[in-house]
C-alpha cells in the first residue's frame, strides 16, 4: 500500500518570452530578468509589444469599418520569405508615401480611414503588423488558429492574420491567451518579427549603436544589414507606421545572401544520417517556409516496413531537422519519407532516403566521482556509460552489474547511473574499518566494458555546499498562493563533493530561514517554521525543501520573501528571493468565446470571462481568482438553469465565478432541477466588477431537453467472418456497437424514458438461418435463439437517477449503448450467407413498439458475411508487427509484487506449461507483446477468425524472448488471458513462427514475423485518458467517507454520484501494452505514477491547522501483513501457529466476521481511516473531516481537485464537488 502526494512542476517564464515576436525563448534568458521591472510606458525600453498599449493614440487601434483591411485574396501575395520579388516594371518608389501606395496596391497595407490615409506618423499596432506580415509572407488567413486568444473581440478584422502569423511562429501572444491587438509594437520588435519571417542570419561581429534590448540586438543588426530598418538612436520606442512601411517595402525587394540556403517549394532529401541513440539527422535541398506543411515519417525496413514514431525539430533556417524517435534505434535500415500537405504549395521530388543503423553500443565506462574519499553515511556514487555517439546512455544503473569489495549493500539506481552505499552502516556492522578502503566495479550488461575505482573512508558526512534552483509551485500555478505548499529545488553536496541524500544529515547540518512578511506560515512544524527539509513527497527518493504559505495573505504592496540556506560545515550561505505581487485589481470585464449548446438537464457548463485592470492588462487566472470577491455574477430570463458557484452544501448556487479546479475563473451554468423539467428560454448572464462598476452581458438560448433522435453504428464489425471451430473456446466473435445522437447532432447518453430500441437479427442471404446469431444480454443462443428484442428507455442521465430505482437490466438501452453486441458464427464449414443486425429507435414505450403504434425515428444496420470454411485457403495471413518493439520485462523482474499463493491458470487452456506459480509473474506478462493474427481476402477486407485460432508460437532467440499467455490488463487480479504473447527477457531481436487453424476445413497453417526488437528503454506513459478528464464531478459525502475508487463506475446501481474519473486508460510507449483502472494501480512502480489532491476547500474557513485529511491511497501489491496491525480498527486475535489473525467481532463496515481469518495477502487498511481497506489494485479516496477552530466540531470538505501524473508528464485531472445530501437535486 502506498500513499503518494505529488507536485506538478511548472516553469515560470517571464512575460517577455511571450511578448517578443520572432524571438526564440532561449534567446530571452537575459531579457527575462530585466523585463519584469519594465514600465508599461511606450517610451520605456522594454521587449514587450504590450508595453506601449497605455500610450497608444486612437490611430493605433483597429481601423474603423470604413478602413477595414481588404481580404487577402483580393490582392496578390508578396514574395514568400527568402525569395526574390519580381522587379517592378516602373521606377522604384522613393518616398515613404509612394512605398505605402505600392504596398497598399498589393493588399499588404491598409489606410487608417475610408480615404486610405497612410498615417505614417501614427504608431503601428500589433494587429496591423500581423496583417502586414501575413501579406508579405503569403500566409492565408487562419481564424481558427487565433482561437487561443480571448481578447480579439474588437479586432475581428485581424483575427485570421493573427492566427496565421501565430501558427507560423512569426508572432506570439503576450501571454498564453492574450494577443493585445491594439497595443503598439516597438522598432526592435518589428526587426525581430521580420528577422524571423525572412530568416535573417545574425552576424556575430555586428554592432548596434543606439538603445537596444539585449534580446533584440542580433535581430536589429540583421534587419539593418538587410536594409529593412535604418539606424536610429533608440530601438525600444514604439514604431511609427513609417518604420513598418519601410521594412515591408524593403522585404518585397530583398534578395537573400549567398550563404543562406534558398527557399524551395520542390523539396528533396540531400542527407540522412544517424546522429544519436534515438536521433536521425535530415537535410533538405533548401529552406522551406512552413515545416508544418511537410509530413516527415520514419519506417524501419523501408517504406513498406514498420512505422516508427518520431518528432522532427527544425533548425532556424528550416532546411535541417533532427528527428527524435520514441524508442532507441536498433540495427537495420531506417527510411525517412516526406509528404507535402494538400494545397501547401510544396511538391516532393526525392522524398525518401535510407540509412543503415546499428544498435547502441557502449564505448566507455567512467566514474563520475568528485573524490576518492567518501564520507561515513549514505553515499551516492555516479558513473557514466558513453555510447558511440559520445552521448551518455540512458541505461540506468539497474541494467549494469555492480560489485564491491568487500561485499557491501550497494543499491543501483533505477533512474540514473549511480549506486548508493551506506558506508556508516558498513562500519557499524564491522564490514569496513573506520578508515578502511573499498572498491566498486561496474560492468556493462554485455560484459564488454568494466571500470573499477577504489575509495577510502573519511569523516562523518556533513554538508559543505548548497545550490538553489527554481521554486516549484502547487499544481497549475505560477506563484505562491494562500495556504499553498511549494518546493525549492536544491542540490546539496557533502565535504567530499558527493550528493547528500539523507534527510537526517540535511536537517542537522543545514540551517534554513526565511523572512515572514505575513506570507510564510512560521507556526507550522512540517516544515519547521514554514521552510525546511522534509521527507520525500515527490517520488524521487530525495528529501524535499518545502515552503508553506499562511492561510490568508494580508498586504497591500508587492512583497519579497528571502529564503536563506546555510551549509554549517563550510559556512556557505545561499539565498533565493521570491517576489509576490499585489494582485492586479479588476476594472473592465467582458465575455470570452463559447460556442456550445446548452439544453435543459445538461451537465454544468462554464463560460469564460476576460477581466482587465485599469491599464488594459488582462488579469491572469491566478490574479482573477485572488480577486474573485470583486466579480459579481447574476443570471436572468430562464428559471431552468442557475448561474454561479456551487456552495459548500453542494445543492444551492450563489453569485460569483469558479475559484477552484480546472474551470477556475469561469462562470458556471448549472441545471439541477428534476429530469422531467422541460422548460426552456433565454438566459442572460451579467458579470460586473464591484470596484469600477463596469459590467458585461452575454445571452444564449436554453434549448429543449435533449432526447435521442438518431441511432448509429459506432463500431463497425469486420465485414466477413469464418465459421466457429466449436461453441466453447473456438467461437468466431465479431463485435459491433450502437450509440445515439440527440436532436442537436451531439452524442446522447442521458434520459431515454419515453423511447425504445428494437434490435433485430435476420438473414439477408444464405440458406442457414442461424449460421450467425447475436450474443449480448437477451440474445443468448444457449437459452433460446432470439431474433428480436425491445429495449426499455430508462433514465441514463449522469445525476438524474433516483436511488429507489432498480439497477440496469439486460433490457435497458443503457445495457447495450456502447457495449459489444457480438455476431457469433455457428459451427459448420458449409454455412454461408449475409446476416444483419437492425437497430430501430422509436418514440414510445416497449408496448407501443410491440403493438406497432410507436413512431420510428431512426434506423441503423450492421452487416456481416459468413464465408465457407474452405475459403480459409484463399485468404492472406499476417502477424501484426510490433513497431516500437517489446519491453524486456525480465530486466525489472520482481518489481511487481503479488500474492505468492495466488496461482494463476487459464482453466480453458490445454497448454499446461503456462500455469503461473506467482501473481507477480502474471502481472509482468501484461507487458508481453500479444501475437495477433490478421486475415484478409483478395479485396483487402479483414476476415474475423475463430478465437484461439493461433495454436502455437515459437521464438528463434530464446535468450531474448519466450512465449507466454498474455494476461488481460483490465482487472485487479491477473487471472484471465488474452492469447499468446512474447515476453521480453533481454535486449536483442527474435523471429517468431506461428501455427494457426482458421477453420476446421483448412487444417494448420503457418506464418512468421522477423526482427522483433526487444528493448529495455525505461517505461513511460505515452497516453493517459479518463472518461471525465478535465471535467467537474459531484460526489456524495457518504461515498467519499466509504472510500470509493477513483475509477469507480456504475457499480452501485444507477447512482452516478460515485463517479469521479470513471474509466481510466493508459498506454506505454510500446503501444501494444494497454492498461485500465485497477491494472494501472498494479503497475504504478514501473511508471512513476503519482496522485495529487489539491485546491482543497472546506465548508468553513475556521478550521484547526493541519486537521482534516484527503488523499488517494493505493495498493499495488496486496502483499502486506495488515499494516503490521498498527492501523487495525481494534486488536485482532492471533496469530495462531500458522500466522493467521482473526477478527474478534463482526463489523459490516469493513466486511469483518467474528472468528473469520484476516487475509493479509489481499488487502490492507488505509492510513487514517481503518474502515477503508484497500484491495489489490484499489486506488481510493481516503478522507477524514477537519476540526472547527471555533467549537471542535467536524468540518466537512466542500471541493478538491485530484490529478494523476506519470513521470513522463502525462496527466489526468478531475474537479470534485462534495454533495452532503446524497439523493437530493
Amino acid at each position: 500500500m502506498k500513499r503518494i502526494i505529488m507536485k506538478k512542476c511548472l516553469l515560470l517564464l517571464a512575460a517577455v518570452s511571450l511578448n517578443c515576436p520572432g524571438i526564440a525563448t532561449d534567446a530571452l534568458a537575459e531579457a527575462a530578468v530585466t523585463a519584469a521591472a519594465a514600465s508599461s510606458s511606450a517610451s520605456t525600453a522594454s521587449p514587450t509589444a504590450a508595453a506601449a498599449s497605455s500610450a497608444a493614440p486612437a490611430a493605433s487601434t483597429a481601423p474603423s469599418p470604413g478602413g477595414s483591411p481588404a481580404p487577402a485574396a483580393s490582392a496578390p501575395a508578396a514574395s514568400a520569405p527568402g525569395t526574390t520579388a519580381p522587379a517592378n516594371a516602373s521606377a522604384a518608389p522613393t518616398s515613404l508615401q509612394a512605398k505605402f501606395d505600392a504596398l497598399k496596391g498589393k493588399g499588404i497595407f491598409d489606410g487608417l480611414d475610408e480615404a486610405g490615409t497612410a498615417g505614417l506618423d501614427k504608431e503601428m499596432t500589433r494587429a496591423q503588423m500581423a496583417k502586414v506580415l501575413a501579406g508579405l509572407t503569403g500566409l492565408k488567413e487562419d481564424k481558427a488558429a487565433s482561437a487561443v486568444y480571448t481578447d480579439l473581440d474588437g479586432a475581428g478584422w485581424a483575427a485570421g492574420y493573427i492566427g496565421s502569423v501565430t501558427k507560423a511562429t512569426y508572432m506570439t501572444g503576450v501571454s498564453a491567451d492574450t494577443f493585445q491587438p491594439s497595443a503598439s509594437i516597438t522598432v526592435e520588435q518589428v526587426a525581430a518579427v521580420m528577422a524571423r519571417a525572412f530568416k535573417l542570419q545574425p552576424d556575430p561581429n555586428a554592432s548596434v549603436s543606439g538603445a537596444v534590448s539585449p534580446w533584440a540586438k542580433d535581430s536589429v543588426a540583421a534587419a539593418i544589414k538587410a536594409g529593412f530598418i535604418a539606424s536610429m538612436p533608440d530601438y525600444t520606442l514604439a514604431a511609427k507606421r513609417e518604420v513598418a512601411v519601410q521594412a515591408a517595402y524593403e522585404a518585397t525587394q530583398w534578395k537573400p545572401g549567398g550563404s543562406q540556403p534558398p527557399v524551395v517549394t520542390n523539396v528533396s532529401i540531400t542527407e540522412l544520417k544517424v546522429t544519436g541513440a534515438k536521433t536521425l539527422g535530415l537535410k533538405l535541398n533548401g529552406a522551406i517556409a512552413d515545416p508544418a506543411k511537410l509530413t516527415v515519417s520514419v519506417f524501419s525496413g523501408g517504406t513498406s516496413g514498420t512505422p516508427v514514431n518520431g518528432t522532427p525539430k527544425w533548425n532556424a533556417v528550416k532546411n535541417e531537422a533532427t528527428i527524435t524517435l520514441n524508442a532507441k534505434i536498433v540495427s537495420g535500415v531506417y527510411t525517412v519519407k516526406l509528404e507535402a500537405a494538400k494545397d501547401s504549395g510544396l511538391t516532393v521530388d526525392k522524398g525518401t532516403a535510407d540509412v543503415t543503423a546499428v544498435d547502441e553500443k557502449l564505448m566507455k565506462l567512467e566514474f563520475a566521482a568528485p573524490s576518492e574519499t567518501v564520507a561515513l553515511g549514505r553515499i551516492k556514487i555516479g558513473f557514466k556509460a558513453i555510447n558511440q555517439y559520445n552521448e551518455v546512455s540512458d541505461q540506468s544503473a539497474a541494467r549494469f552489474t555492480v560489485m564491491t569489495s568487500p561485499e557491501l549493500d550497494a543499491l543501483p539506481a533505477a533512474d540514473s547511473q549511480s549506486v548508493t552505499i551506506d558506508t556508516a552502516n558498513a562500519v557499524s556492522t564491522g564490514i569496513l574499518d573506520k578508515e578502511g578502503t573499498f572498491t566498486v566495479t561496474v560492468r556493462s550488461f554485455d560484459d564488454t566494458l568494466t571500470v573499477t575505482k577504489s575509495f577510502k573512508l573519511g569523516d562523518e558526512q556533513t554538508v559543505g555546499k548548497i545550490e538553489l534552483g527554481d521554486i516549484i509551485y502547487a499544481s497549475g500555478k505560477t506563484s505562491l498562493e494562500e495556504g499553498d505548499f511549494a518546493s525549492l529545488a536544491y542540490k546539496a553536496y557533502d565535504q567530499y563533493g558527493y550528493p547528500v541524500i539523507d534527510l537526517d544529515v540535511l536537517q542537522e547540518y543545514v540551517s534554513t530561514w526565511s523572512t515572514d512578511n505575513g506570507i510564510i506560515d512560521t507556526k507550522i512544524t512540517a516544515p519547521l517554521h514554514g521552510f525546511g527539509f522534509v521527507t520525500d513527497e515527490t517520488g524521487d527518493s530525495l528529501p524535499d525543501l518545502r515552503i508553506k504559505a499562511v492561510d490568508k495573505f494580508d498586504f497591500s504592496t508587492d512583497q519579497e520573501v528571502t529564503f536563506r540556506v546555510v551549509a554549517l560545515q563550510s559556512g556557505q550561505t545561499v539565498t533565493k528571493v521570491m517576489k509576490i505581487a499585489v494582485p492586479k485589481i479588476p476594472y473592465d470585464i467582458s465575455f470570452g468565446s463559447f460556442t456550445g449548446t446548452i439544453a435543459v438537464g445538461d451537465d454544468d457548463v462554464f463560460i469564460p470571462i476576460v477581466v482587465k485592470d485599469a491599464a488594459g492588462n488582462p488579469l491572469s487566472t491566478d490574479d482573477l481568482v485572488n480577486q474573485a470577491d470583486k466579480i459579481n455574477v447574476r443570471g436572468s430570463g430562464s428559471s431552468t438553469v442557475t448561474v454561479g458557484v456551487v456552495d459548500s452544501a453542494g445543492t444551492k448556487l450563489i453569485g460569483g465565478m469558479e475559484t477552484t479546479g480546472a474551470n477556475r475563473g469561469k462562470i458556471r451554468v448549472s441545471s439541477r432541477l428534476r429530469p422531467d423539467n422541460q422548460r426552456k428560454g433565454t438566459l442572460t448572464i451579467t458579470a460586473s466588477v464591484s470596484t469600477s462598476g463596469k459590467s458585461a452581458t452575454w445571452s444564449t438560448n436554453i434549448y429543449d431537453k435533449r432526447y435521442p433522435a438518431t441511432v448509429f453504428i459506432s463500431v463497425v464489425p469486420k465485414p466477413k467472418m469464418m465459421p466457429s471451430f466449436d461453441m466453447n473456446n473456438g467461437r468466431t466473435e465479431n463485435p459491433t456497437r450502437i450509440k445515439f445522437r440527440d436532436q442537436y447532432g451531439e452524442e446522447f447518453y442521458r434520459d431515454y424514458r419515453g423511447y425504445s430500441v428494437q434490435l433485430t437479427m435476420d438473414k439477408a442471404a444464405g440458406s442457414v438461418t442461424d449460421g450467425v446469431y447475436l450474443f449480448k444480454g437477451g440474445f443468448d443462443k444457449t437459452k433460446n435463439l432470439v431474433t428480436s428484442i425491445i429495449l426499455n428507455g430508462a433514465d441514463g442521465s449522469v445525476d438524474g437517477y433516483k436511488p429507489t430505482e432498480k439497477s440496469i437490466t439486460e433490457t435497458d438501452i443503457d445495457a447495450y449503448r456502447d457495449k459489444d453486441i457480438i455476431f457469433v458464427s455457428n459451427v459448420g464449414d458449409n454455412n454461408q450467407g449475409i446476416y444483419r443486425m437492425t437497430a430501430k429507435l422509436f418514440k414510445g414505450d416497449r408496448t407501443a413498439v410491440a403493438e406497432g403504434t410507436a413512431t420510428l425515428l431512426s434506423t441503423a444496420v450492421s452487416t456481416v458475411q459468413l464465408l465457407k470454411g474452405k475459403e480459409a485457403d484463399n485468404l492472406t495471413y499476417t502477424i501484426s508487427p510490433f513497431p516500437n518493439g517489446i519491453y524486456a520485462i525480465d530486466k525489472v523482474k520482481g518489481v511487481l509484487q503479488g500474492a505468492a499463493s495466488a496461482a494463476v491458470n487459464d482453466p480453458t487452456s490445454t497448454v499446461t506449461k503456462y500455469v503461473y506459480s506467482t501473481e507477480g509473474y502474471a502481472l509482468e506478462n501484461m507487458f508481453a507483446g500479444k501475437v495477433t493474427l490478421t486475415a484478409k481476402d483478395a479485396g483487402g477486407n479483414i476476415v474475423q477468425l475463430p478465437n484461439n485460432a493461433v495454436k502455437n508460437v515459437s521464438v528463434s532467440n530464446a535468450a531474448v524472448a519466450t512465449v507466454v499467455l498474455k494476461t488481460k490488463p483490465d482487472g485487479q487480479v491477473p487471472n484471465t488471458f488474452d492469447g499468446f504473447g512474447i515476453r521480453g527477457k533481454d535486449t536483442g531481436t527474435t523471429n517468431i513462427a506461428v501455427s494457426f487453424q482458421p477453420s476446421n476445413y483448412s487444417g494448420l497453417k503457418f506464418a512468421a514475423l522477423d526482427n522483433i526488437a526487444v528493448k529495455e528503454d525505461g517505461l513511460s506513459v505515452a497516453s493517459f485518458a479518463a472518461t471525465y478528464n478535465g471535467k467537474a464531478k459531484s460526489i456524495w459525502l457518504s461515498s467519499l467517507k466509504a472510500g470509493i475508487n477513483i475509477f469507480q463506475g456504475n457499480s452501485t446501481g444507477r447512482l452516478n454520484q460515485n463517479i469521479t474519473f470513471s474509466n481510466i486508460t493508459m498506454n506505454d510507449q510500446y503501444v501494444s501494452n494497454y492498461f485500465k483502472n485497477s491494472s494501472i494501480t498494479r503497475v504504478l512502480p514501473l511508471f512513476g505514477i503519482q496522485a495529487l489532491v489539491s485546491n482543497v476547500r472546506w465548508s468553513s474557513d475556521s478550521i484547526v491547522p493541519g486537521s482534516g485529511y484527503i488523499a488517494v491511497e493505493s495498493n499495488s501489491s496486496g502483499v502486506n501483513s495488515v499494516n503490521g496491525l498498527s492501523n487495525a480498527p481494534y486488536p485482532l486475535n492471533g496469530p495462531d501457529a500458522k500466522g493467521v489473525y482473526t477478527y474478534p467481532v463482526t463489523d459490516s463496515a469493513i466486511g469483518a466476521t467474528a472468528g473469520a481469518a484476516v487475509d493479509p495477502a489481499d488487502w490492507v487498511f488505509s492510513t487514517v481511516n481503518p474502515k477503508v481497506r484497500l484491495n489489490r489494485g484499489d486506488a481510493k479516496y481516503v478522507y477524514m473531516p477537519a476540526k472547527s477552530a471555533v467549537d471542535g466540531s467536524d468540518v466537512e470538505i466542500a471541493s478538491f481537485t485530484v490529478t494523476l501524473i506519470a513521470a513522463s508528464g502525462k496527466s489526468i485531472t478531475v474537479d470534485v464537488y462534495v454533495n452532503p445530501a446524497n439523493a437530493k437535486y
